[in-house]
């Protein structure tokens, strides 16, 4: 569950229509949608944390990410995880085992587990509602809670928070029906970076007997 909300969470850019809910949630997501979809590329650096009160657990860890259209590719170097993407097929590597799998895009994943789809979560099988203006790390931001539109799956609510000068994603807070509190802040984020299209995707001849495990 961990690692797939990293990937669901740190990926938000397909544009669909807006049900009628909350107007300022709505106004705000449009022109972060908007925002993010003139962009060429991202490249982000984010920290991530997971709590259990109940368990007594906490853990932490940081990563990076790069979006271009539909590719992407996402490294969390404590984990051992890679996610590359170039639109089409995907390869999940693992360090720890040597190991990558490879299958397709659309098998691979849905609208939650996207990581294209960090920056824009919202727009797709959610009701959203405007929570107020608040400061986190020192960056002005404006709260939204999402809530599923289907009881079925492992979240309860998600709260993004938007940067209210770059109308852009700063982080997102997850409830998970499993008693887990994830949390995702943005630390730095570029996008004038350029990016070819032999960056997104897995090389297995640099990874020297690494076992390949043929999904599609």
């Amino acid at each position: 569950m961990k690692k797939l909300f990293i990937i669901s969470v740190l990926t938000l850019f397909v544009a669909v229509g807006y049900s009628q809910q909350d107007a300022k949630a709505k106004e705000i997501l449009e022109k972060v949608t908007k925002t993010t979809q003139s962009l060429p590329s991202i490249d982000a650096k984010f920290s991530f944390e997971m709590n259990n009160k109940k368990e007594n657990i906490q853990e932490k860890s940081s990563g990076s990410i790069i979006l271009k259209d539909k590719k992407y590719k996402l490294n969390i170097p404590q984990m051992g995880l890679q996610v590359t993407c170039d639109g089409k097929t995907i390869w999940t590597y693992m360090l720890h085992s040597n190991e990558v799998s490879i299958s397709t895009l659309d098998e691979e994943t849905d609208d939650l587990m996207d990581p294209s789809r960090i920056f824009t979560i919202y727009e797709r099988g959610f009701n959203y509602k405007y929570l107020g203006e608040s400061v986190d790390d020192a960056v002005p931001v404006y709260n939204i809670e999402l809530t599923p539109q289907k009881s079925t799956g492992d979240i309860r609510t998600i709260k993004l928070m938007i940067n209210k000068q770059k109308n852009l994603i700063h982080g997102a807070n997850m409830t998970g029906k499993d008693g887990n509190q994830y949390n995702v802040s943005i630390k730095e984020f570029k996008t004038d970076g350029v990016f070819k299209d032999s960056d997104f995707v897995f090389d297995p001849k640099q990874y020297k007997g690494v076992e390949i495990v043929d999904l599609r």
